[in-house]
């Protein structure tokens, strides 16, 4: 397994440590081999379904929390709510009304809707709001927070809960470092895409390979014989190219893509 799946895994084990390791490295395994982002989908969906959630939708966001600010740099994608349930949904300013996302990001751990919602005291849109998704029979379920580099953060929604549904505080932990693991995952299949549709020039990998050996924007500037200014120049687009927002973020993803040497 790859870093980012072996911090996860070792997670899992203090935190379940008298559960048996073949469960845990079954899903993380599989997250971490699998060779596509429709495939990782499948995986998912099964995962969740098995423990008695058959609706499953994933957010990705920009800087801040969803429901401020930039919100989503991607169109949510969605499996087991019904086309009315998903039309109502993303057709209701759910970004700005939807409090569940951004109480979840902001407390860290999974959230389950109604408790939210009971919770805090609701304003006549929030109120109207609650209404639609009941006519269109929402449901209940558990939103998960999810964390990622350069601020590009995500949760996921699992719903359509079944009878046996696991709501433990053992399993909710489970599925949450889960959906963490395929939410890393799923950055790293779109950081690929980037490199592909964004390519570092020749000198931006030779500013990053020294960026990467620790040198500051004054030292490069000297070695390549250009102004400290025109170097601050090329680490912006670096860091835009990436997706990230710092030197260590750059050096650790331009190495993780390949793009300069360990």
């Amino acid at each position: 397994m790859g870093l980012v799946t072996d911090l996860i895994h070792d997670r899992f084990k203090i935190w379940f440590p008298s559960r048996p390791d073949a469960k845990v490295d079954n899903i993380v395994e599989q997250i971490a081999r699998v060779e596509s982002l429709p495939q990782l989908w499948r995986i998912m969906i099964g995962y969740f379904r098995e423990r008695g959630y058959g609706a499953v939708s994933y957010f990705l966001c920009g800087p801040g929390e969803p429901g401020a600010g930039p919100g989503l740099i991607a169109p949510p994608i969605h499996h087991g709510f019904s086309p009315a349930a998903v039309e109502a949904y993303l057709n209701s300013n759910f970004e700005q009304i939807d409090i569940v996302p951004r109480m979840t990001m902001a407390h860290g751990r999974p959230l389950r809707w109604t408790e939210v919602w009971a919770s805090v005291e609701l304003n006549e849109e929030e109120r109207q709001y609650l209404t639609l998704m009941r006519a269109v029979e929402m449901g209940d379920g558990y939103s998960l927070p999810c964390y990622g580099p350069g601020k590009r953060n995500g949760y996921v929604g699992i719903g359509r809960m079944m009878a046996d549904a696991a709501t433990d505080e053992g399993s909710l932990r489970e599925m949450h470092l889960s959906a963490q693991a395929a939410h890393l995952r799923i950055l790293e299949f779109t950081a690929t895409e980037q490199a592909r549709t964004k390519p570092l020039s020749a000198r931006e990998r030779e500013i990053l390979d020294w960026v990467a050996r620790g040198k500051s924007n004054g030292v490069i500037a000297e070695i390549l014989q250009i102004s400290s200014g025109t170097v601050d120049t090329y680490l912006r687009r670096i860091y835009e190219k990436l997706g990230v927002s710092d030197r260590t973020s750059a050096a650790v993803r331009g190495i993780g893509m390949g793009l300069i040497a360990a």
